[in-house]
């Protein structure tokens, strides 16, 4: 765990491929850390450059005096490689490669890719990427942008893991437009070390993560990943993890493969592991903030009952459908919930589930009515409607 931390709170970076050029994604990732506001020490490293936006440079990882925490490597393959060997001995303690060129385009590739992690493991240096996205942490302890997006989310109490650079900026966009806040915010690319297991460990034990939401398009880990997961999902301490699957079709499936090198394996058996896991599935981007949204709020329903409370029969009747539709059930109102009901309504409201206000009910029926039927014992939760009339 604590050389994770050093990926998501580190004291120092060093982003080896600091460019000068704007544009270039050396300079922009380099940009983005500095204006950001990050609170630790940032160093570029170009061997070409006597300074980075005004910040002094360094040939090489040794060259420089002070101790590096986390290393970000916006530098060709082969070049990664090298700076690897480097922050070996220099004792860095993490490392994100931003760069593509590895697993992903194929044997050359991973010809690198694979002894890049293996000379990590043997260092015991923790590797982010290759071909990712990067990471992000808003909060204002740590303000640390290091990414190639120049936005810079809210802090707030929820993580987001991706295996997609790209779906990572549209995400931040979403976000933006929901005043949405992020605890740590992560792309992972190619794996080749750090995983979803890994920082599922990790974001569990996060004090200002309360919800955890994935992009998913292989796993490489089946039945230790269920195991664990279930206990972060449904332990002492449970953490609600949302995702996300892509490669539902075979065409699909082909386009993740070559995507992050990923080989997205049968629906059936990604749904069985998710079940078993607990892990709740989502179909859009926006179906996941609005469950995250949900469990963020800190109230989860024990059960699947719920109690509809409306002024009109027609959206009543839609939101019946829709509820049963999704696995759920309307709950049956105790004799003391339907008394109670039948006292502050009047005598042409409905009284059973759906729970019909009538048209021209104020403020003070909908608050009777709601509170009548979440007192009941046999409700998990409430649907309030509101059509508002034309008068």
């Amino acid at each position: 765990m604590e050389r994770l931390e050093a990926i998501f709170s580190p004291a120092s970076i060093a982003v080896v491929g600091a460019s000068t050029v704007p544009g270039k994604v050396g300079h922009d990732l380099f940009a983005n850390i500095l204006r950001g506001g990050y609170t630790g020490v940032l160093f570029p490293v170009n061997p070409k450059a006597r300074s980075v936006l005004s910040v002094k440079a360094y040939p090489t990882l040794t060259d420089i005096p002070d101790p590096v925490e986390l290393a970000i490597l916006v530098v060709p393959p082969k070049a990664a490689l090298a700076a690897v060997d480097e922050a070996a001995h220099k004792g860095v303690k993490g490392i994100v490669i931003v760069s593509a060129g590895f697993r992903e385009v194929g044997p050359e590739g991973r010809a690198i890719e694979e002894p890049i992690a293996a000379r990590c493991r043997e260092a015991g240096i923790r590797l982010v990427g290759p071909n990712c996205l990067g990471v992000i942490n808003p909060h204002p302890s740590v303000r640390m942008n290091a990414s190639f997006s120049n936005r810079m989310p809210a802090s707030g109490h929820i993580s987001f893991i991706s295996q997609s650079g790209a779906l990572c900026t549209s995400v931040l966009d979403f976000a933006a437009e929901r005043d949405f806040g992020f605890s740590k915010f992560i792309s992972v690319g190619n794996k080749a070390d750090v995983d979803e297991l890994d920082l599922l460990r990790y974001l569990h034990q996060d004090e200002d993560t309360q919800v955890i939401m994935i992009y998913l398009e292989e796993l490489r880990r089946g039945p230790e990943f269920i195991q664990e997961v279930k206990e972060i999902t449904s332990g002492d301490r449970p953490t609600p993890v949302l995702v996300i699957k892509s490669g539902r079709t075979v065409t699909g499936a082909r386009a993740a493969a070559s995507h992050t090198g990923s080989l997205a394996g049968s629906e059936a058996v990604y749904e069985a592991i998710f079940k078993q896991a607990g892990i709740l599935r989502v179909d859009s981007v926006e179906e996941l903030f609005n469950f995250a949204a949900a469990f963020a709020a800190g109230k989860t329903p024990l059960g699947n009952k719920v109690a509809i409370v409306t002024n009109a029969g027609g959206p009543g009747i839609v939101a019946t459908d829709m509820t049963v539709s999704s696995g759920l059930e309307l709950a049956r109102f105790r004799e003391e919930t339907v008394a109670a009901l039948q006292s502050h309504l009047p005598s042409t409201a409905n009284l059973h589930n759906p729970v019909d206000v009538i048209g021209d009910a104020t403020q003070d029926r909908y608050e009777r009515a709601l509170e009548a039927v979440i007192k009941d014992e046999g409700v998990d939760g409430a649907l309030v409607i509101l059509a508002p009339p034309n008068p």
